[in-house]
């Protein structure tokens, strides 16, 4: 038996608001369709987020319909679960429409009892456990599944509950799993406690083979008789999500490889992953002057491909102008980051320094003048900051060894990597909240101060 697991394709999604990354998503979900059906699979699994969201355009319905008429046309049932992008409070959502034109086969917990070729019903408490069904050449297989649930949802209801398999079995959901996450990623601190829902003694035993979707790096792991699988996403989901990395360790450029894109075939529930080249996602970044900086990302730009996305990170103790960057990295999309700080060097006897010591006279003039409880004084610090004196430097300025720029870079990573996908986290809680939400109206006055730093 033979059939393809994929997850995350998010249809519809106009990443950076670019028109055409909603295009290269579709691309990526007909291409991938076209190779599970020139592998002849006997049927395919979509764990999860179909759609970017839950009321998708009519043109991204339009495109999975005519990309899922390409299995149906040859007799390959495909079946689905929500996932938390595209799921819907609502009793009929998109998945519905597409079942009703039998594209795909949804499976779950559900109001009614759905009885047909390839979906059977259990009745459990006041709902329907619906579940995929499928035989061929003696052999059967079903297939059950849960749409994404909150932690809270999942905490009220034990999976062990609901799933009982008694023959060969597999088992989707789109869920985060604490340990499996932290194998990829790092520990999850408790801060972060939403970031996964589930941890790995939840998860019910007896099946052989566990199709998971949420998280968007691929990976595979042994759990219980089976496997358990996430495919990851088609495309690159972010810049923590990079092709290729590039760190900066006072000497040079240190590359390091990312994960690849794709989705498994799974024969006789042992999966085998099939790559896809979609557009490359470059992540550099780089603590160092400004005469430096450009040289080396001049020198670095010969082996990034122009149809790359590029994240520039620019670090260094003084501002410099950062518009150049764009000439030197001629790629199709560059988002430049910047972080100009000055490090707080103590003296001996662990005494800070005076702000003489540390900050430049036009500084200590522009702290004077926002540091006063009643800030009005807008136009003489704008004529400061457009004035001269940011150019000065301030003696001893001790610098930093390389070793231990390299040091503190490699320690930031896995914490930007999870910031990230936190931050991706609040933008699905905040696309997911009623439109009729009341606006917050403004406060008075200026904030200027706070913008400036001088707030206390």
């Amino acid at each position: 038996m033979r059939f393809a697991h994929l997850a995350d394709l998010h249809l519809g999604f106009e990443q950076y608001r670019l028109p055409y990354r909603a295009e290269e998503f579709a691309q990526a979900f007909r291409e991938t369709i076209e190779k599970v059906v020139e592998e002849k699979v006997d049927f395919i699994l979509i764990a999860g987020d179909l759609f970017h969201q839950s009321r998708p355009s009519p043109e991204t319905i339009k495109e999975a319909i005519e990309i899922l008429s390409i299995p149906k046309e040859k007799g390959i049932p495909v079946f689905a679960i929500e996932g938390n992008h595209d799921r819907t409070q609502r009793r009929i959502s998109a998945y519905h429409l597409l079942e009703s034109l039998d594209l795909l086969y949804l499976v779950g917990l559900r109001e009614e009892k759905v009885e047909n070729e390839y979906l059977t019903s259990e009745k459990i408490g006041g709902k329907y456990l619906v579940k995929g069904v499928f035989e061929r050449g003696g052999k059967s297989v079903e297939i059950h599944g849960l749409k994404y649930m909150s932690a809270a949802w999942l905490e009220r209801n034990k999976l062990s509950d609901i799933f009982k398999p008694e023959s060969d079995a597999i088992l989707m959901l789109h869920q985060g799993i604490k340990e499996l996450i932290e194998r990829m990623m790092g520990v999850i601190p408790e801060s972060q406690r939403d970031y996964f829902e589930l941890k790995m003694e939840d998860l019910p035993k007896g099946y052989v083979y566990y199709a998971l979707g949420h998280i968007h790096r691929r990976f595979e792991t042994n759990y219980d008789i089976g496997k358990v699988v996430y495919p990851g996403s088609l495309q690159r989901w972010d810049f923590g999500d990079y092709e290729l990395r590039y760190r900066w360790d006072g000497r040079a450029f240190k590359p390091k490889a990312g994960i690849e894109k794709g989705f498994y075939i799974v024969e006789d529930f042992e999966p085998r992953f099939v790559e896809l080249k979609v557009r490359p996602f470059v992540d550099i970044r780089i603590e160092a002057d400004e005469e430096t900086a450009k040289r080396e990302i001049k020198r670095l730009s010969t082996k990034i491909p122009s149809e790359a996305f590029v994240r520039l990170d620019l670090k260094w103790e003084r501002p410099f102008d950062v518009s150049t960057f764009r000439d030197l990295l001629d790629v199709k999309y560059l988002y430049i980051r910047t972080r100009f700080e000055r490090k707080l060097k103590t003296v001996k006897g662990g005494e800070l320094p005076k702000p003489s010591e540390y900050f430049l006279p036009v500084e200590l003039k522009a702290i004077e003048l926002t540091g006063e409880k009643k800030f009005e004084a807008v136009e003489a610090v704008v004529e400061l900051f457009l004035g001269e004196g940011w150019d000065e430097k301030l003696k001893n300025t001790p610098k930093e060894k390389p070793e231990e720029k390299l040091k503190d870079e490699e320690k930031s990573t896995e914490k930007d990597e999870i910031s990230e996908k936190r931050e991706a986290k609040k933008l699905e809680k905040v696309e997911k909240k009623e439109e009729t939400k009341a606006k917050v109206k403004p406060k008075k006055g200026s904030d200027l101060l706070a913008w400036l730093g001088g707030g206390r």
